[in-house]
This record gives structure tokens, C-alpha cells and sequence, in this order.
């Protein structure tokens, strides 16, 4: 592989309503990549190095979480600020 799987600037950031914290607990997802802010849930994931590529890559990404459209109150590819680049 000539490339890292992952994009390592960016990040998939979805805030999520606290209506659906059971719902969240179901899928476990880390500590590190879910944590509550300002009486949200914020769960960062990285994203493949070709995301761009991609046709509908947010739609993509939530289905293959298994988080539902409706949980949302915001998605965004932002900025990576991980230490972690692996």
C-alpha cells in the first residue's frame, strides 16, 4: 500500500442528540472516539485518504456506523487534532 488507509487530517464529526444515548451505548463505540460535550455527543471517526472521491460519503459513513439521519444535530468533516495518527 502506497498510502495510509486514513485521511491524516481529517475527521468525520457527528454531534448527536442525547435522546439517543441508549442507542449509542448499543453500538459501543470507544471512549476515544465518543465523548459528551456541552450536553451533546460527539463522535469523531476517521475517514479513507480518498473520502473526497466518494459519492455521498457522509449518507456512506452513517449507515455503516448504524446511526440513523435523525440522531443528528450536525455533521462535519473537520480538521484532525489527534496525536494518534495510526
Amino acid at each position: 500500500m502506497d498510502k495510509p488507509p486514513w485521511d491524516q487530517n481529517k475527521i468525520l464529526k457527528l454531534t448527536i442528540s442525547t435522546d439517543f444515548d441508549s442507542n449509542l451505548k448499543e453500538l459501543q463505540f470507544s471512549n476515544h472516539s465518543l465523548k459528551k460535550e456541552n450536553a451533546t455527543n460527539i463522535l469523531r471517526v476517521k475517514v479513507p485518504y480518498n473520502y473526497f472521491e466518494l459519492d455521498d460519503f457522509e449518507s456512506k459513513s452513517l449507515e455503516l456506523l448504524g446511526i440513523k439521519e435523525t440522531w443528528l444535530t450536525d455533521i462535519s468533516l473537520d480538521n484532525s487534532h489527534c496525536s494518534n495518527r495510526n
